[in-house]
């Protein structure tokens, strides 16, 4: 359990105006550009394909059944934004052959909400993401080709940092609310989300493609690393999901519908020891009923993506080092909330690059889509 500094008591869902979403449509998640596929890969990219990011899937695997990982490596820190410089791996178009639905049945639409570490020990993990990001994109719109709109959102796991009672900005509240979604960008050793905005095409809190996407994406899930080591993974994801936050004007407001499958990527370094119940033996119950709610009651409508440390530990991932930024610890309750989801998919957080996982990941959520069930 990592100490906390600083107690922020229950966490805030409090409606905030954050201007009039957009339609949230979009014919194309990245309009046929900035998508970077393994064949535009540099050199040192295609050595580092070489490590494979293991993974455990399905309800009924237990966590930990898990080959050899490697440990991150980075180039170090862009001194514009100090998130490192990434050498991960790209996303392996090829690795699934099967992936896709022949017929065009299936989902039509997609949510993904993307909770992200803002820790000290996150800025690496967090350029690693942003490297994969582009393939995974252009990989689901290969394989899922009826699946045409899109909702792209970021959140982070601490809005506190080590200040109890930090002051919001009336022109930009949205950062300061737990699970609220980013829209603007994160100055190197500022709070997550108090740059200038990332300039969404959609004009929402959330993105839905074109061919700004990887840029979007880049600037916004950049959250920085000023959030408290005491991380709300599971309190970030709820509230994001959350009544309060989807109201009109608030700061959420038409990114989650019911008629979309829902895939929601955690990724730390560490396990949650705060969210509410609090309760080590009920917390994964508690958090998979709280998601299943937000989705009509129909859990197989969520595919479920968790990076972290494992539980057992992955082998190869080193002890969390908060001096030097490397390793992970264990992560007991949130890899039994992930395992709760008939769709999931477990990552090791030490992994030289994700896109290895997250081409792993496409079969999962393929089987989700092609099984969507419409609310109702």
């Amino acid at each position: 359990m990592s100490t906390r500094c600083g107690s922020p008591g229950l966490f805030l869902l409090f409606v905030c105006a954050c201007g009039d979403p957009g339609s949230g449509t979009s014919s194309t998640l990245s309009g046929g550009s900035n998508v970077t596929t393994a064949s535009e890969a540099s050199a040192s990219e295609a050595t580092a394909s070489e490590a494979t990011a293991p993974t455990t899937s399905g309800a009924s695997d237990s966590v930990g059944t898990t080959p050899t990982s490697t440990t991150p490596t980075s180039t170090g820190v862009d001194d514009s934004t100090g998130i490192g410089e990434s050498t991960g791996v790209k996303l392996d178009l090829g690795v699934q052959s099967d992936f896709g639905t022949p017929d065009g049945d299936g989902c039509t639409k997609i949510d993904f909400l993307f909770v992200i570490d803002n820790s000290n020990s996150m800025a690496n993990e967090q350029a690693l993401l942003i490297d994969a990001f582009p393939g995974f994109v252009a990989a689901i719109e290969a394989g899922l080709p009826q699946a045409t709109d899109f909702h792209i959102g970021v959140t982070k796991t601490d809005v506190f940092g080590f200040d109890d009672e930090p002051t919001p900005d009336p022109q930009n509240p949205c950062p300061y609310q737990l699970g609220g979604l980013l829209a603007t960008s994160t100055p190197v050793a500022q709070k997550t989300g108090t740059g200038p905005a990332c300039n969404f095409a959609s004009g929402a809190q959330y993105m839905t493609g074109g061919p700004t996407l990887a840029a979007e994406f880049s600037c916004v899930a950049q959250v920085g690393i000023k959030g408290n080591t005491g991380e709300y993974q599971a309190g970030a994801t709820l509230a994001a999901l959350s009544a309060p936050l989807a109201e009109p004007g608030a700061c959420n407001e038409g990114f989650l519908r019911d008629d979309a499958l829902l895939i929601v990527t955690v990724i730390t370094d560490e396990d949650d020891d705060w969210s509410e119940p609090d309760a080590p033996g009920m917390n994964a119950a508690a958090w998979f009923d709280g998601v299943v709610a937000a989705k009509a009651g129909i859990e197989t409508n969520v595919v479920f993506l968790l990076i972290s440390g494992g539980a057992p530990k992955w082998p190869g991932c080193a002890p969390l080092d908060l001096q030097n930024n490397t390793g992970a610890d264990d992560s007991p309750e949130l890899s039994a909330w992930a395992q709760l989801f008939t769709n999931h998919e477990l990552g090791d957080v030490c992994q030289a690059g994700y896109g290895d996982y997250l081409a792993t990941a496409l079969a999962t959520i393929d089987t989700a889509c092609d099984g969507f069930t419409p609310p109702g």
